[in-house]
């Protein structure tokens, strides 16, 4: 499938593999013109540098993530719904943070709230509140460095910004998470997570189950800080989630509409 041969791909460029179109259409199976479409969305997002007949790495300072263009793609609707059901858990007015992610920047189809001010450093974010049109909340950036790859703010001034407000709940994503802590891949972004945790009152966390179980670099903060997690249903994933109720955070469930229509919670 597309998305695991773009994972594969980006792999064998970040260990410092020159990639051919044909070299790598033989080693996938598929045709030239597919890897060239490959080759293409790559480089758009800042993963390769084009040569005539292949690609090698760009330079991505360090940074793991993956571009926030094929991120978005992953379980849109999935996501879609998550951030629907973390609306359903916000105010109608007073002040939220939101942190960057492609699950978070959801929420801006449902946050028709005029009364209702967002603090984000989610550019993505702004895009879809945009998207979704009047009513809009009153939307605030906070200040940062702009990471093109995942379309976000970051570094002292986001961090300034944050300690400036003190909100009803911040809403996160973040990359990985088991029964202990919540991840990212980014440091700075790691450290934004947990000032927006410790100005609010709460702290939701959507992550969809493939997010569930696994590490990433940076340990944000510990899991039972996390007042609500809403995700989706993986029988797979059910150890994570018992681990994560039994430290006391509660726990929404979404079934997906391909397995079945419900949400169930448990505490």
């Amino acid at each position: 499938m597309k998305r695991e041969r773009i994972q594969q791909l980006i792999r064998l460029l970040r260990r410092g593999e020159i990639l051919t179109s044909a070299g790598a259409a033989d080693r996938f199976g598929v045709s030239e013109v597919t890897v060239r479409r490959d080759f293409e969305f790559l480089t758009a997002n800042g993963e390769a540098c084009r040569f005539h007949g292949g690609i090698r790495a760009a330079d991505f300072c360090g940074d793991p993530a993956l571009p926030i263009g094929l991120r978005r793609e992953w379980r849109r609707e999935v996501k879609r719904r998550l951030a629907g059901a973390a609306a359903a858990e916000l105010p109608l007015q007073g002040c939220i943070f939101v942190d960057g992610g492609t699950t978070t920047a959801q929420l801006g189809h449902f946050l028709a709230r005029p009364d209702l001010r967002v603090i984000t450093n989610s550019l993505a974010l702004l895009r879809s509140c945009a998207e979704a049109g009047e009513p809009m909340p009153l939307l605030q950036l906070t200040g940062g460095v702009y990471n093109r790859k995942s379309e976000i703010l970051v570094g002292p001034e986001a961090v300034r910004t944050v300690e400036h407000f003190h909100a009803d709940a911040a809403v996160i994503s973040g990359t990985a998470l088991d029964g202990d802590f919540l991840y990212d891949n980014r440091e700075e972004a790691a450290e934004l997570q947990r000032k927006m945790m410790e100005n609010s009152e709460q702290l939701i966390v959507i992550a969809d189950s493939g997010k569930l179980g696994g590490k990433a670099l940076c340990r944000s903060l510990e899991a039972d800080r996390i007042s609500l997690l809403i995700t989706d249903f993986d029988p797979e994933k059910h150890p994570v989630v018992a681990v994560l109720r039994k430290r006391g955070v509660r726990v929404l469930v979404l079934s997906m509409p391909e397995k079945q229509h419900s949400i169930f919670e448990g505490s």
